[in-house]
């Protein structure tokens, strides 16, 4: 029991907040813009290096109620090891497509 606790205790410890992590992270920039055909415009970035932008259009289908949207933008953000991710990304109404050196490539069969 006493070597639970001890661990329990580690775990605890290790869990603890540490200085300069998110926790603290103030947002830099934090502008959005929409027009009146409903196309908007998005622009994020804080003080830990997350970086957001996108943008996007409402396409109208032949009935009401119909139609579909695109959008597209990128998100970045900085590892805790230190390393820069940034994703490009795009959806439709094909579907949501992300391009990133981070995201694992499907071998070649």
């Amino acid at each position: 029991m006493k070597l639970f606790v001890l661990f329990a205790l580690v775990a605890v410890a290790a869990c603890q907040y540490v200085p300069g992590s998110d926790k603290e992270a103030q947002i830099l920039k934090n502008e959005f813009e929409q027009a009146i055909d409903n196309s908007y415009r998005s622009d994020v970035e804080t003080t830990n290096g997350i970086v957001q932008q996108a943008a996007g259009e409402s396409i109208p289908g032949p009935e009401p109620e119909t139609g579909t949207s695109r959008q597209k933008g990128s998100y970045q953000y900085v590892t805790p090891e230190g390393q820069t991710i940034r994703v490009d990304w795009e959806a439709d109404e094909f579907g949501y497509r992300a391009v990133s050196d981070a995201i694992p490539k499907a071998p070649l069969l």
